[in-house]
This record gives structure tokens, sequence and C-alpha cells, in this order.
């Protein structure tokens, strides 16, 4: 991988390549050389040709009808939109409504570092926390809770879904067995070596008992905020699996995920 990735950056490590990848993210339809290099501004053609053959054959193709990106191509210059490379943000922190689980306290939600946070002011609790791209929190401060729920919840079910949210190689998921934490999910990715992790009984939130069960009380678990659902931390490790028991007006709702996070047929206490 490491002389690969040299050559894939090495062929970026340019202003004007760079400008060459925006121009083909933005046109319609592919574009002849002099309509490219005119909407990158080059009058130099010589020079403009060599930089554009730098990217041909692994950002950029030639076909018939011009010069148009392949999907190495978008997807470096999403990233690049994403802010990951280039930008800084803060956000926050500013009230979220609702109230902490664990001890009833005041939640604020933030973004700094990279990373996004809704916490409880008194117990210090943090009750969503993970990277997220500075694209993603632009202009959001109003919505920053509601808009940090709602990644979240995305990636959760992308790695569920067996889908690395780093590189997009396949994902394994176990079931782990901390004493300090409770029972946790981990799911391993068997490309690159990244890791999600979270509450073992976050990988129930959209099973379809659950929602079933959410939809008889007139209410639906989709859209209600990951910090307000209270039996995500209150699972319990027993012979290898999690139990995990959902709670509404004095209704319950046994699950019991397994070593591969796979969630039992539940049973109705």
């Amino acid at each position: 991988m490491s002389g690969d990735a040299e050559a894939a950056f090495g062929a970026v490590a340019d202003e004007l390549r760079i400008r060459i990848l925006r121009a083909l993210w933005e046109a319609d339809d592919p574009l002849s050389f002099s309509e490219l290099r005119e909407r990158v501004d080059v009058r130099d053609s010589g020079r403009f040709n060599y930089h554009l053959g730098k990217l041909r054959g692994r950002f950029v193709e030639q076909t018939d009808d011009g010069y148009d990106l392949r999907f190495a191509g978008s997807r470096l210059v999403g990233a690049l939109y994403s802010g990951v490379f280039t930008e800084e943000a803060s956000v926050g922190p500013v009230p979220v409504e609702g109230t902490c689980t664990s001890c009833g306290g005041a939640l604020e939600a933030s973004y700094e570092d990279e990373r996004g946070r809704v916490d409880c002011t008194d117990c210090d609790v943090a009750l969503l926390s993970g990277g997220v791209p500075p694209a993603f929190v632009d202009d959001r401060e109003d919505d920053l809770a509601t808009a940090l729920d709602g990644y979240f919840r995305t990636m959760l079910r992308e790695v569920r879904a067996g889908f690395c949210t780093q590189c997009s190689g396949p994902v394994v998921g176990r079931l782990k067995h901390d004493p300090d934490h409770g029972p946790r999910a981990v799911f391993e990715c068997e490309r690159c070596g990244g890791t999600f992790r979270g509450t073992a009984a976050a990988v129930a939130l959209d099973h379809a008992a659950v929602v079933a069960f959410y939809f008889e009380h007139g209410l639906d678990v989709r859209t209600v905020p990951i910090w307000e659902v209270d039996w995500l931390h209150d699972a319990t490790y027993e012979n290898d699996t999690a139990h995990v028991t959902v709670e509404l007006d004095g209704d319950e709702l046994d699950l019991v995920v397994d070593e591969s996070l796979a969630v039992s047929t539940p049973e109705r206490a």
C-alpha cells in the first residue's frame, strides 16, 4: 500500500492538478481539452497537458466525449470538500433539549478538534462522541445535536451492514465484555484495521422489533435522539451474550445480542 499511496498523493501534489479535478467535478458533462484548459484558466497548453497527464488513468479518464472524473477522482474531490484535510471548525457548546439519562443534568452539544459531542454538564458523561468532518457542522449551530445524532446513526448502520466508514472494506462485528462500561459492540475492518465501538444495545436500535415496539406506543425510535434512549447503556453480560430490555409505559421487550452482534428474536417479558 505504501508505494501506491505515495504515487497517488504525489499525483495530486500540485495546485493546478487540484484545480483540474475541481473543474471536472463542477462540469455537468465531460470536457474537451480546450474546454477544460479554459475553465482552469491556464494559457500554457504544454504545461496544462503535462499536469493533466499526471492525473490520467488514476483520477481522470479520457473518452470520446472528453475528459471526466474517475471514481477515485470523485472521492478525492469529495474528501477535499469535506474539509478533513484543509479546514478547522469549532461550534458551541450549545444547549440541547432533554436531560442526561444518568443523572438528569442539562445537556450541551459541541464540535472541536474534529469531534462532535453531546455531553452532560453535571456528571461530565459523554452521551455521544466521535470524529466528524468539518463540512458536516458548517452552518449547523442551530441544530448541531440533531445533525450529530443523524450522523452517528448513519455510521452505525454502515458498520452494521458490514462496511467500514473509513475505507469501505469488509467489517466484522463482535461482542466484547467490558467490566467497567458493560457489554460493548466492536466492529473491525479487515482491510484497514479501523475500529468502531459502541454499546452492545446500540446494534438493536433499528431492529424491526424495536421499531415496532415503539410504534405500538405512538413513538418512532428513529426520531428519538440517541441520548434520550435510556436502555442503550443498561445491557447486561451473561453467557457470552448481551441482554437488553426496552421499557416503554410499563411494557418490556427483551433482546439478546450474541457474540457476532446478531440480535435474537425478541420475546415479550
